[in-house]
């Protein structure tokens, strides 16, 4: 992942790796809840979070209850996101 500031400037980027990952699916929740780790991790208050997943996406910002194989990835994103 990479962390752009408001004028598109690289201030940092981050790979993981993950053993058993499922699906493509799973790989770009898990990409997410990283980037929102890396965000409070260098206290940034305002970020927008891109990503390949519009169905990632949508789960991220709505309201109702996830209940998908990333429904616990999906509610540590959230929880996270509170934070900035």
């Amino acid at each position: 992942m990479v962390v752009r500031d408001q004028d598109g400037v690289i201030r940092a980027s981050k790979s993981t790796l993950h053993s058993n990952i499922s699906s493509p699916f799973v790989a770009e929740a898990y990409a997410c809840l990283e980037a929102t780790k890396l965000v409070i991790s260098m206290g940034i208050e305002s970020v927008t979070i891109m990503g390949d997943s519009k169905t990632v996406i949508n789960k991220c910002k709505s309201t109702t209850r996830d209940k998908s194989v990333i429904e616990t990835i999906i509610q540590d994103i959230r929880s996270n996101s509170s934070r900035f």
